[in-house]
């Protein structure tokens, strides 16, 4: 009898008394128990810093960040795939499932910055001024192409400017339009006379994809 009333009693617990919490839940369950810490960032700054890169690490591989300043009371949580195509899903699904966060607005990618052109990156000692990057796109069988110019080019150090390009594309553009909606990314060195060789500065790339993409990716 006894046997038979446990089964009894078990049958009508919840349903979702024992259910395992997914990686998202966990994710943000920890960041709300911390988030006035975070918020409060400047005063531990690189502890902190280097906490949410180990928990983005665990939800995800390959994930990373960026944490605005506050202002109006709020700070800007940056979700980033860092440009890899195929972890774009696991920066949805996380950002998706955010709860509400009172001081925080929760982003899934980088974002464009209307100025980005008056934004200089200082990236692993090397100074990238986007007024001094001249860029040549073409529209080809309906996708976007891109070659960036650079004043002091070197094919030694291509894997300096493809990055520090990146970040400034992501400016420009926004992370998901460069990795989703650019087909094609060269690096070359800047000639002396770009305006003659048909380049266009890199203050007009945004002017220009956006209308690319009002054409041909609309349906985006």
């Amino acid at each position: 009898m006894k046997k038979l009333i446990f089964t009894l009693l078990l049958g009508v617990l919840p349903m979702g008394l024992f259910a395992k919490k997914n990686p998202e839940q966990i994710f943000w369950k920890w960041f709300q128990k911390n988030e006035s810490k975070f918020f409060d960032l400047e005063k531990d700054k690189d502890n902190l810093l280097d906490k949410l890169s180990k928990e983005l690490t665990k939800y995800k591989d390959g994930l990373t960040y960026e944490v605005s300043t506050v202002e109006s009371g709020k700070r800007e949580l940056i979700i980033s795939a860092d440009g890899l195509k195929e972890i774009f899903p696991s920066v949805e699904a996380l950002v998706t499932s955010a709860p509400e966060l009172n001081r925080w607005k929760v982003i899934a990618f980088r974002p464009r910055h209307k100025d980005y052109a008056d934004f200089v990156l200082n990236y692993e000692e090397e100074e990238f001024d986007p007024s001094k990057i001249w860029i040549y796109y073409r529209v080809e069988d309906g996708f976007f192409d891109l070659a960036l110019y650079h004043p002091a080019y070197d094919e030694k150090e291509r894997n300096l400017y493809v990055s520090a390009s990146y970040i400034l594309l992501d400016t420009a553009l926004g992370e998901y339009d460069v990795t989703m909606n650019v087909r094609y990314i060269d690096h070359r060195k800047l000639p002396k006379n770009p305006q003659e060789e048909g380049l266009t500065p890199f203050s007009k790339l945004s002017e220009k994809f956006d209308k690319y993409k009002k054409i041909h990716r609309s349906n985006l």
